[in-house]
């Protein structure tokens, strides 16, 4: 099944008409700074920042993993409350977003299996996973769970 576009999605949320989708994906093509499709839509005045949040969710939970710069997404603090920090710190996963009863969590690609076989028995709820650089997620865990390092 192929992954819908973000422009797709954000269409569905927003009143985005097809000039709109076209003016935004020129400025993507002449920009120099290579914005996202979600950047330059908000920029425009488009949607809101929850808005592209949502369809971003949206592709990674019809879609296979994707990969994301998790430095660059920042993690949303309520889905932290959905994998203890012992937890995270042992898979090298961390929990990205949470959209209904579905959890984006972060992983590298060589910790998959191993995640999809430990956290289904520990987390309440549906699992999608999100590619990310093992240093990043690594960094992420440090910041997001501090109290891991005072232990």
């Amino acid at each position: 099944m192929a992954t819908k576009r973000i422009g797709e999605i954000l269409s569905q949320l927003v009143p985005l008409s097809g000039h709109d989708v076209e003016e935004i994906l020129h400025e993507q093509a002449v920009s120099k700074t290579r914005k996202s499709f979600g950047d330059i839509a908000l920029a425009m005045g488009l949607c809101r920042p929850e808005h592209v949040w949502r369809a971003w969710c949206g592709q990674l939970i019809d879609g296979p993993p994707r990969k994301i710069d998790l430095d660059r997404t920042g993690v949303d603090t309520q889905a932290l409350h959905h994998i203890a920090p012992e937890l995270a710190e042992e898979l090298n996963v961390v929990p990205v977003r949470v959209l209904g009863n579905v959890l984006i969590v972060a992983i590298s690609s060589d910790a998959i299996g191993l995640a999809a076989t430990k956290l289904p028995a520990r987390v309440q709820k549906e699992l999608r996973f999100a590619i990310a650089e093992p240093a990043a997620i690594r960094r992420a865990i440090n910041k997001y769970y501090p109290a891991l390092q005072t232990n």
